[in-house]
């Protein structure tokens, strides 16, 4: 089963197994870095939307896209009463976005299941503002920190902090567009 199968088939069961480790990362990305009301989020691999039940509230608009069709319809059904989220079915190394429209973009333990990371990346920089933060998230079991900042250093970005704490099994990579 690839990918996609798994995540179609976990969609209902995912955030019983995986929120409170979410729920982690997400705090040390807020901790990171301030959001205000007028920022543009996009959330790259938004599952079922855990981290955009978070985020709408504090943002202006929230885009979340992921390639599992049963993630997608869970957020949705999650997010119907929020104005300010809008939820698609898509591919992360495809996103159907214009270039430089995002402020800050959100990609927790995404990378590792992508044919190629660094694809990836250019594509979420492709759809962020000159001076966007970018939130990266990857398994410890995929990857290690040397690789995993050797990754962002074949991009044009500037990487601002890399977590590495015994609390997450990511790290995680807070960056900023330098283009």
């Amino acid at each position: 089963m690839g990918s996609m199968g798994y995540y179609n088939t976990t969609a209902p069961s995912y955030n019983q197994q995986y929120k409170e480790e979410q729920s982690r990362k997400y705090e040390f990305a807020f901790n990171s870095l301030k959001i205000v009301k007028s920022d543009s989020i996009l959330d790259v691999g938004c599952g079922n939307g855990l981290f955009i039940e978070e985020i709408a509230d504090i943002a202006g608009f929230v885009v979340g896209v992921d390639l599992s069709r049963r993630m997608v319809e869970i957020a949705n059904e999650k997010g119907k009463d929020l104005k300010n989220i809008l939820l698609i079915c898509g591919d992360a190394d495809h996103l159907p976005l214009r270039e430089k429209i995002i402020d800050k973009v959100f990609s927790f333990t995404l990378l590792q299941n992508m044919p190629d990371p660094k694809r990836t990346i250019m594509e979420m920089l492709r759809v962020a503002k000159a001076g966007s933060d970018i939130i990266l998230s990857v398994d410890k079991k995929s990857f290690t920190g040397e690789g995993f900042r050797k990754l962002i250093g074949e991009v044009d970005m500037v990487v601002t902090s890399l977590i590495n704490t015994g609390e997450l099994k990511d790290y995680l990579a807070i960056c900023t567009k330098s283009f």
